[in-house]
């Protein structure tokens, strides 16, 4: 561990056990006005309400909450399982766990962690994993010793270019609710949606949710505008993981250069949520970037209207055609549904559109049956694949992944397909903000046998290995042929993958509109021990240009016949 780690860790355990790190708090002066207003804290998709106070400085409409009730936010969307201590002194107030924390300074309006990465990890987890869960699947994965974590910087989030504060005052410490949001629990995809008279921590409003919450009184302010767009700049500067490669500096300055930022802050509302409709959908236009749910203090029909003329950009645009053009020759092809797994002589195909997530109720050590067959579930899919690939007396001596229509999903399902394709398979995330680096290297159980070897994949039984990719082929969808070319072990058929190299993460508006971006948790595939980004997609070694060519499958088996 580098020297500077270990002191920030020493500082931080100072705070925490009550040594104060700086003296200028002590002669604070009261902010004037601090009135409280109880709501309704929702959780567990609004399953869950208890009453809670949030407070506003000045007669402003701008929500805090107390600094020692940050953990409680922490642990109600929180999943590394590991409650964090709190203690406070002086212009500190510091959540640790274990030799991590976060601490939040209210002299100089900065939240720091002495190791962003460790404080948010899973404990059986690499700094940067993405192989997260349930435990229903935790048999199924062995993470290898050659595995490498690579530690990052201390992240500083500094407040202070954005006009946020932290507010101490004689009537205690407080935090803007949306910095609460933005720095602790969009992290578990759990934001928070002020409403008024509510908050909900959700994974995305739903229009259920919107019914039980509603708008109550609120308005929308000037001082809320400003504050809304403050946030915004900074949480976007720090966390969308794409910054230098769409050549933004800071998001104010895009915000001018667009002429979004007049938007943003004076035509209410529905003007806000319109120009954050395209920032999304035209200067980012990442496709992972995506807009999920509108301010109740929107105008709906108002809204609905715009979008309907504008549309959603160019990138949008040409997925939408290829989409339909490889849909409409797909369905040419298969009438009925094209199967999940298909055996076209000694080719066997297997065929999904989503990494779908695992479920916590499913039994995943259960032998598999035909319903296993249906593509509901990729895991148990791919189980059914191994099942008759590998069985006794098997005549299958090529398999082909068919991706050509797929759009990414969950990254286990991702990691579980590659293992069972490859053996040992890697999957290589870094972290914009910190550089924190993870080669996470697994194994996969696919014959349910409790073992973790040869029996379980295609390429050690001397199968020849193919994956059928396209423009469609998106996130995960394009983050497995990556990892497939960069192998050497998989020949890779039909058009250039989609690319979309960051895992999604979600977000909040002060003024309650939900939107998700491309995160600071970037994929990528290592070779000679960099890691390079997957954006660009993965290129076929064989190119395919006729989209019908990708469905006959008599004729592409032929093809491959053709190719060894």
């Amino acid at each position: 561990m580098r020297m500077r780690r270990v002191i920030s860790v020493l500082l931080c355990l100072s705070v925490a056990f009550g040594l104060c790190l700086s003296a200028a708090a002590e002669g604070a002066a009261s902010v004037p006005g601090v009135t409280e207003k109880e709501v309704k804290l929702y959780t567990d998709g609004a399953a869950t309400v208890r009453d809670y106070k949030v407070y506003f400085l000045n007669d402003g409409n701008v929500p805090y909450v107390p600094v020692e009730d940050v953990g409680m936010f922490l642990e109600i969307t929180d999943k590394t399982g590991s409650k964090p201590e709190y203690k406070a002194e002086g212009d500190h107030a510091v959540y640790s766990r274990r030799a991590y924390c976060m601490d939040f300074d209210f002299a100089n309006d900065t939240i720091t962690f002495n190791d962003f990465d460790g404080f948010y990890r899973q404990e059986r987890l690499g700094l940067v994993d993405m192989v997260i869960g349930p435990e229903s699947t935790y048999p199924l994965f062995e993470r290898s010793s050659k595995s490498t974590d690579r530690y990052g910087k201390v992240l500083v989030m500094d407040l202070k270019p954005y006009g946020i504060d932290l507010v101490k005052t004689d009537e205690g410490c407080f935090v803007p609710l949306q910095t609460v949001s933005d720095v602790v629990c969009n992290f578990s995809e759990c934001p928070l949606y002020f409403c008024g008279d509510a908050i909900i921590a959700s994974e995305g409003l739903n229009d259920a949710e919107r019914a039980i919450i509603g708008a109550g009184t609120w308005q929308w302010t000037e001082d809320l505008a400003d504050f809304s767009y403050r946030e915004l700049c900074f949480v976007l500067d720090y966390q969308y993981g794409l910054k230098e490669i769409h050549g933004i500096e800071n998001f104010d300055t895009l915000f001018e250069e667009t002429g979004l930022k007049a938007a943003f802050l004076g035509s209410g509302a529905t003007g806000a949520d319109k120009a954050l409709w395209q920032l999304i959908y035209f200067y980012l236009g990442d496709l992972h970037s995506q807009f999920t749910s509108l301010s109740l203090l929107s105008d709906r029909d108002a809204f609905t209207d715009y979008i309907a003329g504008a549309g959603q950009g160019l990138a949008a645009s040409h997925r939408n055609d290829a989409i339909a053009e490889f849909g409409a020759a797909r369905n040419n092809a298969y009438p009925n549904g094209i199967p999940a797994y298909e055996e076209i002589g000694n080719t066997a195909y297997i065929t999904f559109d989503v990494f779908t997530d695992p479920l916590a109720e499913t039994d995943y050590l259960a032998p598999v049956t035909e319903a296993d067959n249906s593509g509901n579930d990729t895991i148990r899919l791919i189980q059914y694949a191994c099942s008759r690939i590998l069985r006794e007396g098997s005549p299958i001596r090529n398999v082909v992944l068919d991706l050509s229509m797929n759009d990414g999903g969950s990254t286990d399902a991702a990691q579980y397909v590659m293992s069972a394709f490859l053996g040992e398979s890697d999957f290589s995330t870094r972290n914009t903000m910190t550089g924190a680096m993870s080669d996470a290297v697994y194994r996969a159980d696919t014959n349910l046998d409790g073992a973790f070897d040869a029996k379980d994949s295609f390429a050690e039984n001397g199968l020849k290995l193919f994956c059928l990719a396209s423009p469609i082929s998106f996130s995960c969808g394009n983050l497995v042929p990556c990892v497939f070319k960069a192998s050497n072990q998989v020949t890779m058929l039909g058009q250039t993958s989609g690319g979309g190299s960051c895992s999604i993460h979600a977000f909040t508006t002060a003024y309650g509109t939900g939107f998700q971006i491309s995160g600071y948790r970037r994929f990528s595939v290592m070779k000679n021990g960099s890691f390079y980004d997957v954006d660009t997609g993965a290129e076929p070694h064989f190119y395919i240009a006729d989209p019908a060519k990708f469905y006959d499958r008599e004729a592409l088996t032929e093809y491959i016949h053709g190719l060894y």
